[in-house]
């Protein structure tokens, strides 16, 4: 905490709000600029019972929303704030009453908006308007970008509900069979660097151990906090939705020593957070962001997607598809994908990937 308090803002900041005569809210703070500074104040004033504790990631999407709405032209701004407000953010916060937002979720909203906007400029800029969108027309706008624009089926689903448009239908993009693999000797010699080599940063040597092991997703690993550690001194084993995943010793070590680091930092940093997260990030109340974390791994050596792919293939040759979610934390529809990639004998299509 003494780090954050010599920080340049945090007492001039503690000091307006302290000094001021009315009550101290969450919207006073949501009126400042969303600096790393406003966002301590907010987790120490939550911790300390000052303010109610909220879903910060929840309560940012509406900022977000208006902010990037404010950028569009008048007709635009008009068409999709309803479904942004009414529709979008409707529909998570019901479905988020009892349960914290998600990055994942975050993004795929923020994407659905976006694309949203997309197709309406590229309507503006063909002379037609939404309502006169045919089927074909759409389906050549879809062809024409990356796979992201198959986000605005949700934007056409209200738009069509509401009588905005004709019956107009967004193909479901299909599953790309994943294609990034690497050879079991790179595989063998990353893990090895991962269980044996001090140079390396624990938090690296952890995530990467338990990414080419069990292909864990990054975004399962960063939900994780020292609770999540299940150690009876006999075995150490992670919670992973409810599930234990037993840990061999050499990544049991890794998995105690990160516990036993980020125990001693939260009893610095308890004053901002109210979780002890196995992997935190930069500001005490958050973990570690998934995109930094696959930078950090890349950055000494690890290819994060490569071995998860090996990882899962080699887990379900063995493991049939309602095993392998639990294990690896997955959901059904993604282990049973792998279970039918593994019978149809990939290591062969690995190897041929491997010699091209």
């Amino acid at each position: 905490m003494a780090h954050w308090l010599t920080r340049a803002g945090v007492p001039a900041l503690l000091s307006q709000l302290a000094t001021s005569d009315e009550e101290i809210t969450h919207q006073q703070l949501d009126d400042l600029p969303n600096t790393p500074t406003t966002r301590y104040i907010r987790d120490v004033l939550v911790v300390a019972a000052v303010l109610p504790p909220r879903d910060e990631r929840l309560e940012a999407l509406p900022r977000w929303a208006d902010a990037l709405l404010a950028q569009a032209p008048l007709p635009q701004r008009q068409l999709v704030t309803p479904f942004t407000h009414w529709y979008l953010l409707h529909r998570i916060r019901r479905a988020h009453r009892h349960r914290p937002l998600r990055a994942s979720t975050q993004h795929q909203m923020r994407s659905r908006l976006r694309r949203a906007l997309e197709l309406l400029d590229w309507l503006d800029e063909h002379g037609s308007a939404l309502g006169e969108l045919t089927q074909p027309e759409l389906e050549m706008w879809l062809e024409e970008g990356a796979v992201e624009r198959r986000e605005v089926r949700a934007f056409v689903t209200w738009a069509r509900g509401r009588g905005l448009v004709g019956e107009l239908v967004v193909p479901r993009a299909r599953i790309a069979a994943p294609s990034v693999f690497m050879t079991d000797e790179e595989q063998a010699e990353q893990l090895h660097r991962c269980l044996g080599d001090d140079s390396l940063p624990l938090d690296v040597r952890t995530a990467g151990a338990l990414t080419l092991l069990f292909g864990l997703q990054h975004t399962k690993l960063l939900e994780l906090t020292v609770r999540d550690v299940i150690d009876d001194n006999a075995m150490v084993a992670l919670n992973l939705a409810g599930h234990r995943l037993p840990l061999p010793p050499e990544v049991a070590r890794l998995v105690r020593a990160l516990r036993a680091r980020c125990q001693a930092r939260w009893q610095l940093d308890q004053t901002a957070s109210t979780t002890p997260w196995l992997f935190p990030g930069q500001e005490p109340a958050r973990p570690l962001g998934a995109t930094y974390l696959n930078l950090k791994l890349r950055r000494h050596g690890i290819a994060p997607l490569a071995g998860r792919n090996n990882a899962r293939l080699a887990l379900a040759t063995d493991l049939p598809a309602s095993v392998l979610a639990d294990f690896t934390g997955t959901s059904i529809s993604n282990a049973t994908r792998w279970t039918g990639y593994a019978r149809r004998d990939w290591l062969d299509y690995i190897a041929s990937r491997t010699q091209t």
